[in-house]
């Protein structure tokens, strides 16, 4: 007589922790690789736009007489810059 099988149950479950980890993990690393593409694209490079067209146009000159004759440096009180001259000025024009 031939040996019976044993009979195979079925466990819903069996490895579901193993499958829900792996899942997790794929998409742990897929938000890993994908976040900082999204932050370098959707932050930095605004920023680094918005600086390049700021500075580009930037007068530091201009911000210093500004900064002298408001009295925002200790260093040169106010009135203490150069006396702007209209006969210069008309010359330019």
């Amino acid at each position: 007589m031939p040996a019976q099988k044993p009979p195979e149950f079925k466990f819903p479950m069996h490895d579901l922790h193993l499958k829900q980890s792996i899942g997790n993990l794929k998409m742990a690393c897929t938000l890993a690789l994908i976040a900082p593409l999204l932050l370098y694209t959707l932050h930095n490079n605004p920023r680094k736009r918005k600086y390049r067209t700021f500075y580009s146009k930037y007068d530091p000159l201009d911000a210093f007489d500004r900064m002298m004759s408001g009295g925002y440096l200790s260093s040169c009180p106010p009135g203490s810059g150069p006396k702007k001259d209209d006969k210069k000025d008309k010359k330019k024009k």
